[in-house]
């Protein structure tokens, strides 16, 4: 008899009771982006879908170089950071003129009393280096201690190819910066309110009366750039035709720089970033790609009240793919657990689903259990299962024992 109970509990040792994770699973991968087919007049490019945070183009957006007036993005957010009061008036002296006389101005005059908030103004929209010096002598007293306050903002948002030794933009070895460090202080930027507020504008009168409008309609004549939400210009000799912008297109937020653009039309940059937004509007967008409703495996359940679990996905898979792509020839492979066993709660993760077009990547997806399971016991029903074992055998014999004393009665007889 004891042995018979010794084998019943190694057996139950054998059996596996316990949840097995799935958290090994390699992470999804990124999506990989076809190349947007564009002819491009900008050496340097990178592009960003801001809801998902994708990059969707990217041509040398490392490397160093001039980036004129888009030099600006920082001028701005580094001053709003540092104004107590945008509303503040300030008067315009003649030191505001120093050594700008060849750069665009906003058209501010000595004497004029403005606010800090029109100089932000003058600064974005017509690329005023007059308002640019009146920040940078208002806020830090010399240009020399507004660009420190610059590069501790590369710094901190961790630049390696970035570095400012002027506010306005100015053709220097020492002031540079990159397409994707750009994008980086853009985006870091439009999370500011009154920013975005002031890069998304296209016209602005000043408290005395001095209407401001963006360099984008003199750069865009003859375009349309209705997309565009909101954008800062930029040309020297070195950097080019440049241009930073924020855009919506099909209801989706868009981040772009070009830079380097030849200035023999000082339309390019603009028509370049046009260009590439129409291409998305034409060939990309949002599709449900794996709908929330759909089983993509059924799993057994071991010592289950129920016998099996559909898996599925818990909410749509809703991606930005291109425009050709047929749902209805998409293929779902799931990778995960083969089985779900007593331990397992709600929220834990099964595995995950690849989604396959054309038998290639395109995105992957982690599923969870949705639902409490109930279960039966493993351990208590495989306890009462040994005893009712043991019970049976034990009968089993004392029958065999009441028989053997018949027979012995028997023979007696």
């Amino acid at each position: 008899m004891k042995r018979i109970v010794y084998i019943l509990l190694l057996l139950l040792c054998f059996f596996n009771i316990g949840y097995v994770n799935a958290d090994s699973l390699d992470k999804a991968y990124d999506y990989t982006y076809e190349e947007i087919n564009v002819d491009l007049a900008s050496k340097y490019v990178i592009l960003y879908n801001l809801k998902d945070n994708y990059k969707l183009l990217d041509i040398k957006s490392s490397e160093r170089v001039q980036v004129a007036s888009l030099t600006k993005i920082m001028t701005c957010i580094v001053a709003i950071e540092n104004i107590n009061n945008l509303d503040e008036k300030i008067s315009i002296n003649s030191n505001v003129f120093s050594g700008i006389s060849e750069y665009s101005k906003a058209g501010f005059n000595i004497g004029d009393k403005v606010t800090y908030r029109d100089l932000l103004y003058g600064a974005m929209l017509p690329s005023g280096a007059d308002a640019v010096n009146a920040l940078v002598l208002n806020i830090s007293g010399s240009e020399e201690e507004f660009t420190k306050l610059m590069n501790n903002k590369v710094k901190e948002l961790k630049l390696d190819n970035t570095h400012f030794d002027n506010a306005i933009g100015k053709d220097s070895k020492d002031n540079y910066s990159s397409a994707y460090d750009l994008a980086v202080i853009l985006n870091y930027a439009l999370n500011n309110n009154t920013f975005k507020e002031i890069f998304t504008s296209r016209k602005y009168t000043t408290s005395n009366g001095l209407v401001l409008e963006s360099t984008l309609g003199m750069y865009g004549r003859n375009i349309n750039v209705d997309m565009i939400k909101g954008s800062k210009s930029g040309y020297t000799d070195s950097a080019g035709v440049c241009l930073a912008s924020y855009a919506n297109v099909g209801d989706v937020d868009y981040l772009l720089i070009v830079l380097g653009a030849n200035y023999n039309n000082r339309s390019n940059a603009v028509r370049d970033s046009v260009d590439i937004y129409n291409y998305l509007d034409k060939n990309y967008g949002y599709k449900i790609l794996l709908n929330k409703d759909k089983v993509v495996k059924r799993l057994k359940i071991i010592w289950g009240k129920k016998k099996t679990y559909d898996v599925r996905v818990s909410e749509d898979v809703n991606e930005y793919v291109k425009n050709t792509i047929d749902v209805n020839k998409l293929k779902y492979e799931y990778k995960g657990i083969n089985n779900i066993k007593y331990g397992i709660k709600k929220g834990d993760k099964l595995g995950s689903v690849e989604i396959l077009y054309n038998d290639k990547y395109i995105d992957s997806v982690y599923v969870y259990l949705n639902e409490d399971l109930k279960f039966y016991h493993p351990v208590i029903y495989s306890i009462m299962f040994i005893s009712f074992v043991v019970m049976f055998l034990s009968f089993v014999k004392i029958i065999k024992r009441r028989k053997k004393k018949k027979k012995r009665k028997d023979k007696r007889r």
